[in-house]
């Protein structure tokens, strides 16, 4: 009887110990997918910033003059 209630002690204790782990993981988790947001998203901000100013027509003037200064 002892030995079934000891087995079951370490069974209880190692399930604890399961569960602390599995909680640590999702937060890790839940933290790394936040800042994987977070630099997506600046990054495509910086990047449509980027294809802004780019997209933006160059013009090119040219200015004939008469005669010589």
């Amino acid at each position: 009887m002892n030995n079934m209630i000891a087995t079951l002690e370490i069974i209880r204790y190692a399930s604890a110990i399961a569960l602390c782990v599995a909680i640590f993981a999702l937060a890790v988790y839940g933290l790394y997918r936040n800042v994987k947001e977070t630099a997506e998203t600046a990054i495509r901000e910086e990047l449509e910033k980027a294809m802004k100013k780019t997209a933006r027509p160059i013009v090119k003037v040219e200015i004939q003059t008469k005669g010589k200064w």
